[in-house]
């Protein structure tokens, strides 16, 4: 029988058809590998199940891509890094945590400089078929500031394989010092954190309470201001998340505050200002920071409660004190 999961990759939903019995594929893949502006044509896949060197029970999807063909005993990371070098080979290599939700690129080309080391969050994967035998898939680079991009839609069978070597860890931030404030640097250090420079990644970073990756978005220009699909803006969405972790949520939304975001403004769902969703959960130095910014202090929730009211139900005295010195009544 078949059977269909779902599995979340990052931020994309991801639909696995499990399929029984299934024939073995004929391998194809349609794709191109841009570097510096050159491209080439990947025109072999290599698809196959491997166990992690330091725990057995962990598998690994790895797919390779590459513009020739790529001899068994040159499939490994040594020999796919000395072809590269000598310019024989341009490939990439995909590694997914059977089971799991991290995927792992690494390129495999002469003129990227850390071409052989392993990338996290820099590409999407999706999964159309996959069992131990087969597999379909679609993945493509972000475009998180890096001068190289890849994508390819393949089809291969699955071989059984050993036990992984694994590619070290890419240090992509080496690449942009943070003394360098020009945009394209902070957006390259965007990419370091896993982030494009998109609004909907901009709400991600603040859904994580990464206040380093908010403040790289707003200095490389991104509003404040923005909203994302719910209609949400940026200040009233930071508020969301203070039940999760006041600290670093209070931080987002004062790097907000500071970035000019609008206090007034209001949550498309319940109408309540940053203000008022801020005195349940969030940190006094959140909530002063938005009062210093202008918030309206008679500003009521859903309910007809004032920040006030609702921070002296919640037993939060010393943000009702900050209130009541700031002339709330």
């Amino acid at each position: 029988m078949a059977g269909r999961v779902m599995r979340r990759i990052g931020a994309s939903v991801l639909w696995i058809v499990v399929l029984a019995g299934s024939a073995q594929a004929a391998d194809q893949v349609v794709g191109t590998f841009t570097v510096e502006g050159k491209t080439v044509k990947f025109a072999d896949v290599y698809a196959t199940l491997e166990r992690d060197p330091a725990n057995a029970g962990t598998k690994y999807l790895m797919l390779l891509v590459a513009d020739v063909a790529v001899a068994p005993a040159d499939r490994v990371p040594g020999r796919l890094l000395a072809l590269a070098r000598a310019g024989t080979i341009h490939a990439v290599r995909i590694r997914w945590t059977y089971g799991g939700d991290n995927v792992t690129v690494t390129p495999y080309h002469r003129d990227i400089a850390e071409s052989g080391r392993a990338f996290q969050r820099f590409a999407t994967l999706n999964l159309s078929k996959f069992d131990d035998t087969n597999v379909d898939a679609e993945f493509k680079a972000k475009m998180l500031g890096q001068a190289w991009f890849f994508n390819a839609i393949v089809k291969a069978a699955v071989a059984p394989g050993g036990v992984a070597t694994l590619e070290p860890d890419a240090a992509l931030a080496a690449e942009a010092p943070l003394a360098d404030t020009g945009i394209t640097a902070l957006k390259r250090q965007l990419g370091a954190l896993g982030y494009e420079f998109r609004q909907e990644a901009f709400f991600q970073a603040i859904g994580d309470r990464s206040v380093a990756a908010v403040n790289l978005f707003l200095q490389a220009g991104m509003s404040p201001n923005v909203k994302n699909d719910q209609g949400r803006y940026a200040l009233n969405h930071a508020v969301l998340f203070c039940g999760q972790d006041a600290a670093t949520a209070s931080a987002v939304i004062i790097a907000l505050v500071k970035g000019k975001g609008d206090v007034k403004t209001k949550d498309p769902d319940n109408k309540t200002t940053p203000l008022v969703g801020a005195v349940q959960s969030c940190s006094l130095d959140a909530v002063q920071a938005l009062i210093a910014a202008g918030s309206d202090l008679s500003a009521t929730s859903a309910g007809g409660m004032t920040a006030l009211q609702l921070a002296d139900i919640f037993q939060r005295a010393e943000i009702a004190a900050a209130l009541r010195k700031a002339g709330a009544k």
